[in-house]
């Protein structure tokens, strides 16, 4: 799965528990020129904060991830 197939929605992901799943894709490497994860299109800064962000900043970097895969998309 890359991160096309399966970032396009908004809305975060929960898991049974109901806390906001990583939307790592296991594809992990960092593009220079964007700064972003190909995989999951998180900043280095996102990633590593990932497991002691709250529930709402994790769901903010949800929230980003539609757009800035629609930019990796166009080779902006």
């Amino acid at each position: 799965m890359t991160a096309s197939d399966g970032l396009t929605d908004a809305a975060a992901p929960v898991d049974a528990q109901g806390a906001v799943t990583s939307p790592c894709v296991s594809v992990c490497r960092m593009e220079a020129v964007t700064g972003l994860c190909a995989g999951c299109w998180r900043t280095l800064d996102e990633i590593a904060a990932w497991s002691r962000m709250s529930e709402p900043a994790k769901r903010a970097v949800w929230a980003k991830l539609p757009a800035r895969g629609r930019a990796e998309g166009s080779g902006q």
